[in-house]
C-alpha cells in the first residue's frame, strides 16, 4: 500500500532473498555507471551507441571504470548499516569530507558543501539544486519496505540535506528512493512510474514540489521530450529521464541503452536506472543480461554482500525507527 490509498502488486521475482536483490540492484547500479562515464557530457549525437558494450576509457579513467556515483552510493549504502539508518547525518559528511580527496568527479554541489562543511563545520543551509542528492538516494529505498514511507522520508532528507539543501533535489531523491524501495518487492516498468506518480503526489502536498508531479504526469501520457543537448545536473530533468527509460524499455539492457542515448550526464542516468531496475535481480542475473558487465570494473563481490545483507536487515520490521 503506498500514500493515499494506492496499492501496487509486486511480482516476486524466483526465491532470491532480499539481500539478494539488494546486491542485484548495487551490481546494476555500478554496471550502469562505468556504462554510461565514457559517453559523460556528450551531446546525443555524440554517443557513439555501436561502441558502448566496449565500454572505451575515458580521460582519467581507465576502461570500464565508475565514477563518484557509486563510490558516494556505497558511501551511504555504508552509513546505513553501520549506524542503523540515517544515523548522525554530519557523520557522514564528515566522512565526506575526509574522502573526497579519493574521489574524482565530485558535483558542483557536493564540492561547494565540503568546502562550507572544512570553512565552517556545519553543512550549508541552502542551495543544491542540483542531482548529487538524486543520485546517491537509493540505497535508502534499499533499505527500507514500501510502507515505511515516512522512515524513508525522513532518511531522505537527513541524508541529502548535508550538501543538497533544496527541496525540490529532495523531493526528486526521495521519489528514486520510493522506486528502488518497491522494485526490490517486484515491480517493474509502468508500476514503478505509477510508484513515482503516488510519492510525486504526495511530497507535492506536503512540500509544495509541484514540478515532479508535472514530470511524471508527462512521461505517463507519452510527452515528456529528452533535452536537445543532454540530461542536465538538474534534478528533476534527471529524475525525468530515469523514469522514462525505466518506464518505456522492456529489458535492462534496453533501458541502460536508451540512458546513454540521452547524452549529458549519462553515468548519474544509467546508474539510477540499473539501480532501480536491478532491484529484481540477483548479480549473476544481472551479469548474465549485460553481457558486457565482465569489462566493467566493479565493487568488490564481498564488499557488495555485505551492505546488501546491511540494508536487507534494516529493511526488516522493526529493525530501525
Amino acid at each position: 500500500m503506498t500514500s493515499r490509498g494506492q496499492t501496487f502488486a509486486g511480482d516476486q521475482p524466483g526465491a532470491a532473498s532480499a539481500a539478494g536483490r539488494i546486491a542485484g540492484a548495487l551490481t546494476a547500479y555500478a554496471c550502469g555507471d562505468a556504462f554510461g562515464l565514457p559517453w559523460e557530457g556528450s551531446a546525443p549525437r555524440d554517443v557513439d551507441l555501436r561502441r558502448a558494450a566496449d565500454i572505451p576509457a575515458r580521460g582519467r579513467w581507465e576502461r570500464g571504470s565508475t565514477s563518484d556515483d557509486t563510490a558516494l552510493t556505497l558511501l551511504v549504502a555504508e552509513h546505513l548499516t553501520t549506524h542503523g539508518g540515517a544515523g548522525d547525518p554530519a557523520a557522514l559528511m564528515g566522512t565526506l569530507a575526509d574522502r573526497a580527496a579519493s574521489i574524482y568527479g565530485l558535483g558542483p554541489s557536493t564540492i561547494a558543501a565540503i568546502d562550507h562543511f572544512r570553512a565552517h563545520g556545519r553543512p550549508p543551509a541552502r542551495g543544491g539544486r542540483t542531482n548529487g542528492a538524486l543520485m546517491r538516494a537509493l540505497p535508502i529505498g534499499w533499505a527500507t519496505a514500501p510502507e515505511a514511507t515516512e522512515r524513508r522520508r525522513q532518511w531522505v532528507r537527513a541524508l541529502s540535506a548535508i550538501t543538497h539543501p533544496d527541496p525540490v533535489a529532495q523531493a526528486a531523491a526521495a521519489v528514486a528512493a520510493a522506486c528502488a524501495s518497491w522494485a526490490v518487492e517486484g515491480v517493474d516498468g509502468p508500476m514503478l512510474l505509477a510508484v513515482a506518480a503516488a510519492e510525486a503526489d504526495e511530497l507535492a502536498g506536503v512540500d509544495a514540489v509541484q514540478s515532479l508531479s508535472a514530470l511524471v504526469r508527462a512521461i505517463e501520457r507519452g510527452r515528456w521530450a529528452p533535452p536537445p543537448a543532454g540530461v542536465s545536473l538538474d534534478p528533476v530533468e534527471t529524475l525525468g529521464a530515469v523514469l522514462h527509460c525505466v518506464a518505456t524499455r522492456p529489458t535492462l539492457g534496453a533501458a541502460l541503452t536508451a540512458a546513454i542515448g540521452l547524452g549529458g550526464d549519462t553515468d548519474t542516468v544509467a546508474a539510477l536506472t540499473g539501480g532501480i531496475l536491478g532491484g529484481r535481480h540477483t548479480p549473476e542475473e544481472i551479469r548474465a543480461e549485460l553481457p558486457w558487465s565482465s569489462r566493467a570494473l566493479l565493487p568488490p563481490r564481498g564488499t557488495i554482500d555485505v551492505l546488501a545483507d546491511g540494508l536487507a536487515t534494516l529493511r526488516e520490521p522493526g529493525s530501525a525507527g
